[in-house]
């Protein structure tokens, strides 16, 4: 008489055959292959962290690297409401912004090294070829925020208002 499969009794531990291993081998790949196409793109997986300006918190990218700050907001999407990027200098100096390939209108915040506002060009607006505009902090900046374009004015920023690092 012969047993089911499950009633019978083993002698060994169970153990995968090769075809089983293939399988899982496969399916393993086929998972990893969609989780790759579904992922965001890696060229702009910045560290982020959240500051408080007028009231308002806003989580933004940080921006260390030269070549983060000279990818910037190029190539993105536009930047949802209470988000930004943070461009971080060693020491204050001097900078010079443009929106080249960037697809939307920013403000573009000038901040000194005790994170205080010192001006703003608002309503940038995109700039797909060249020859682009060039906006200059005007002076030495340890920080420069951009933001969706209107935030300046939503804010009602004034010189000397901080920012926070949350």
């Amino acid at each position: 008489m012969l047993k089911r499969h499950s009633e019978r009794k083993l002698d060994r531990p169970l153990l995968p055959t090769r075809r089983s291993l293939v399988n899982i081998s496969k399916a393993g790949f086929n998972i990893l292959a969609i989780a790759l196409l579904l992922a965001p793109p890696t060229g702009h997986a910045l560290e982020t962290t959240d500051i408080i300006l007028a009231g308002e918190q806003f989580q933004v990218e940080l921006t260390v690297s030269r070549e983060e700050k000279q990818r910037g907001l190029m190539h993105r999407d536009p930047l949802p409401k209470g988000t930004g990027m943070l461009f971080i200098y060693a020491t204050p100096q001097p900078t010079r912004f443009w929106n080249k390939n960037v697809r939307f209108p920013i403000d573009i915040l000038y901040f000194d090294a005790n994170q205080a506002f010192l001006r703003a060009d608002s309503h940038v607006p995109p700039c797909p070829e060249l020859p682009c505009p060039v906006y200059q902090s005007g002076q030495p900046v340890k920080y420069v925020l951009e933001l969706p374009a209107g935030s300046r004015e939503r804010l009602d920023l004034q010189p000397g208002q901080r920012f926070l690092f949350r």
